[in-house]
């Protein structure tokens, strides 16, 4: 059997170590000459959104024999909105490395596999179509389903990304919205050791050419001094797909959208999708069946993006002063049977009443 994987990011990956766990050896291309993302973050998952009732490590590696170490425990998030200001403290979720660190996520799934990694290759689908029983397409972004017509956008953002110098909690991560600044997306930070940490910020319905602006208002109306060492900037759409199965081509992770539009996570959804991949090709199982549960997870989160979508900094202001009430930090963010699409309905009925 002959199968193709575009990409070697976190869907690629996985999807290709549980194939060469079933004996079957892809070949993979990725466009760029190494493993990882182009630009060096911290990616955070939080509890609270997990679609699973325990945690994400404990989950992969029940469910899928995969022993993925963070780089250390999510304790505190610090959220900051124009006028208000909460701090919530617990068991809250992870931080990872991402990009070419060795201990990093992509890193980590690639050791040790036994697969043909051709690096330096952009592929067009259509010149492999035919030279593959099975091609899985893993680039992280809606290029190839959108030439399918399978994909429909409902985001779309600009971010940058620094490097920056300070002093950091390895646990802790701080987080801002201001309509001013970040219109209805965020400022946020996270540490990649005690002396080093990555901040960005995300603009939705921009330019990356307007990020200047948004940047340096960023940076004075919150009195930022970090010494930077390095930006990136990146461009993104997030949407969702028709099917993620079109023929002998299987669209896993981001390709698939699987990346929830509210805070932009889906570093467990790829990872999952891509194994699932694997899993469909192996057992002759429906794909699309598979995913479902993912798909309705990030579903159910839009709600919460289209409420975003609508508000100001009174409702920035509202929505983090509800997040600081003691019973709210109580009953919420350390309790593992509450969850961020259980309370989805809440911010379907705020839609609907907006819409009205």
């Amino acid at each position: 059997m002959k199968i193709s994987i575009i990409g070697a990011g976190l869907a690629g990956l996985s999807c290709a170590g549980e194939l060469v766990k079933n004996g079957i050896y892809p070949t993979i291309f990725e466009k760029k000459s190494y493993i990882g993302k182009d630009y060096l973050f911290s990616s955070t998952t939080l509890r609270l959104l997990d679609r699973t009732y325990r945690s994400s490590v404990k989950y992969l590696n029940k469910r899928y024999n995969l022993n993925l170490k963070p780089f250390s425990h999510l304790k505190e998030i610090t959220m900051i909105a124009p006028q208000k200001k909460t701090i919530v403290r617990g068991n809250l979720g992870y931080i990872y490395m991402r990009g070419e660190e060795k201990n990093s996520l992509e890193n980590q799934l690639a050791y040790g596999l036994n697969a043909n990694i051709i690096f330096d290759t952009y592929i067009n689908i259509n010149d492999i179509k035919n030279d593959f029983d099975y091609i899985i397409v893993a680039a992280g972004d809606e290029v190839i389903p959108k030439e399918m017509g399978v994909w429909t956008t409902t985001f779309n953002a600009c971010t940058r990304v620094a490097i920056v110098l300070g002093d950091f909690k390895v646990d802790s991560v701080k987080m801002w919205v201001n309509d001013d600044y970040s219109k209805s997306c965020y400022g946020y930070i996270a540490p990649y050791s005690t002396k080093n940490g990555r901040l960005l910020l995300s603009v939705d319905n921009i330019t990356v050419y307007e990020l200047d602006y948004y940047w340096d208002k960023f940076f004075n109306e919150e009195n930022l001094s970090y010494d930077i060492i390095e930006t990136k900037d990146i461009e993104y759409s997030i949407g969702t797909t028709s099917s993620a199965k079109i023929d002998n081509i299987y669209l896993v992770g981001n390709s698939a959208g699987l990346i929830d539009d509210f805070l932009g996570f889906g570093a467990v959804n790829a990872i999952e999708s891509g194994i699932l991949a694997a899993h469909s090709i192996v057992k002759g199982v429906d794909y699309n069946k598979l995913i479902k549960p993912i798909k309705n997870h990030v579903a159910k989160l839009h709600n919460f993006r289209k409420a975003l979508n609508t508000f100001d900094n009174k409702d920035f202001n509202k929505l983090i002063s509800f997040l600081g009430f003691p019973v709210v930090k109580q009953f919420i963010y350390n309790n593992p049977l509450i969850k961020g699409q259980n309370l989805s309905f809440i911010a379907k009925i705020y839609n609907s009443i907006k819409d009205h």
